[in-house]
């Protein structure tokens, strides 16, 4: 049982979510206010964050007397412990599925890691999920703009602090850019751990799409820039984001450091594809998978779709979309599509459903330009499924850096080039260069690995 909880009782009445159980609840303490979303209320947030700094610096400073100890009394061998918070936990999403991916996996090969967030709204009480993913009790929270079911949620500090005296780290990564990052990684920072960030969410780029007011966009890119340039080293998945650091980031390269992401690949396989060679006229299966929102570039998928089914009804008629996933977009894009009857909403899907939906595609598509990595791409990819990407983002660097071709980089936005892409996709998908492409589509996956990924993170940590 991890101190200051209670046994589960009841405490939390929110539904859980698929894939992860409530195995602690904190006592109840009251919970702080929960804003919509607007640009003016932001300041109610940093007024509450300042808040909880300043009635809890004393125990920030004794907490700083207990390191200092710690450190003197540390002996040369013993191995390092590592904080990963982020403030997103307490949803789907990319980042949120990845850590709760990593840091299980470094936990089963001894390390001492943990992983910290805050707790939405809708629940009652702070929680532990599967007894490592600590839910800290919220001190205010706001509806994130643009993401449902998302919110810019910070914690009560005093929870945090008793925990970082019981559970010391040297190292405390944060993940996201967001209030609960600033407070807990000035907390950490003053009590004496190493703090770094991870560059995982192009804030910049989401902001463009979905903030009109041109002094918003200023703002958070400068709010970014202070930000990760005081959080250094920050970690970058790929090349393409480094550059984006230096350029529009202002980190210096000596600060950041490019360490690709792995995923569970184990989950994902080619031999999930149930397609009896019996099946020979039919259709071409284009598949989408991730949140169906307008920083994911959906509508451009939405017009592709509609172009490639206009311009080319015959080949059209021999082709379908699947969409999985869900957001704040779906119900409209379901509006817009339903004169397509070649195009299926299957939802959010998980586990072996959403490896079986990999599997059984021909080509996945995947119009973002704003992913920082792209975590369903490596998924197709393990699944033999191949991809197409823009030339903007992360997920690019996934498909150039493959020895051989396994999907193709196209312009961003670009309806003509995308749209005879489509038609080249239906001619080959029966060839035997095809199968060959799936083939090494799952052979290129395997430089994603969890084991590869953690093993190159952890010697960074280690000489930090």
């Amino acid at each position: 049982m991890i101190l200051p909880l209670k046994p589960l009782n009841g405490g939390d009445t929110r539904l859980p979510i698929k894939g992860r159980t409530v195995t602690s609840v904190f006592k109840a303490t009251k919970q702080g206010p929960h804003y919509r979303p607007g640009n003016v209320r932001t300041t109610m947030l940093l007024i509450r964050l300042l808040y909880q700094m300043i009635i809890n610096f004393l125990s920030i400073l004794k907490l700083r007397k207990f390191y200092k100890t710690r450190k003197k009394n540390r002996t040369a061998d013993e191995d390092i412990s590592v904080i990963f918070y982020s403030d997103n936990l307490d949803e789907v999403n990319g980042i949120a599925n990845s850590l709760r991916s990593v840091v299980p996996y470094l936990r089963a090969k001894g390390k001492k890691v943990q992983l910290w967030g805050s707790a939405f709204h809708t629940r009652t009480n702070g929680v532990v999920e599967d007894s490592f993913v600590v839910l800290f009790p919220r001190a205010a929270s706001m509806e994130q703009l643009g993401y449902a079911d998302s919110e810019l949620a910070f914690p009560q500090l005093a929870p945090v602090l008793r925990f970082l005296k019981h559970y010391p780290a040297d190292i405390m990564e944060l993940e996201t850019p967001s209030p609960g990052a600033w407070l807990v990684g000035i907390a950490a920072r003053i009590a004496g751990l190493k703090v770094i960030s991870h560059y995982r969410t192009d804030v910049p780029s989401y902001t463009r799409f979905l903030v009109k007011e041109a002094w918003m966009r200023r703002y958070v890119l400068n709010y970014m820039r202070i930000f990760y340039q005081n959080t250094t080293p920050v970690i970058s998945p790929c090349e393409t984001y480094r550059e984006i650091l230096e350029t529009e980031i202002k980190v210096k390269p000596e600060g950041i450091k490019v360490l690709p992401r792995g995923i569970p690949l184990e989950n994902f396989s080619p031999d999930y594809r149930k397609l009896p060679e019996t099946q020979r006229n039919r259709k071409v299966r284009f598949i989408y998978v991730g949140r169906i929102s307008v920083e994911k570039n959906i509508p451009f998928l939405e017009e592709l779709w509609k172009q490639f089914c206009d311009k080319n009804q015959e080949i059209a008629a021999n082709a379908e979309l699947t969409i999985v996933g869900g957001g704040w977009y779906l119900e409209t894009l379901i509006n817009n599509m339903i004169e397509y009857s070649n195009v299926y909403f299957v939802g959010v899907r998980t586990g072996k459903e959403l490896a079986e939906l990999y599997a059984n595609a021909d080509f996945f598509l995947f119009p973002s330009g704003s992913d920082t990595f792209g975590n369903v791409v490596v998924e197709s990819l393990a699944s033999g499924t191949p991809v197409l990407v823009t030339d903007k983002g992360g997920p690019q660097d996934v498909i150039k850096s493959a020895e051989e071709k396994c999907g193709w980089v196209l312009p961003f936005e670009n309806l003509s080039e995308w749209e005879n892409q489509l038609k080249k996709c239906c001619e080959i998908f029966k060839t035997p260069e095809y199968e060959d492409m799936r083939k090494r589509s799952v052979k290129h996956s395997q430089n994603y690995t969890l084991e590869k990924m953690t093993t190159a993170l952890w010697e960074f940590f280690k000489k930090l």
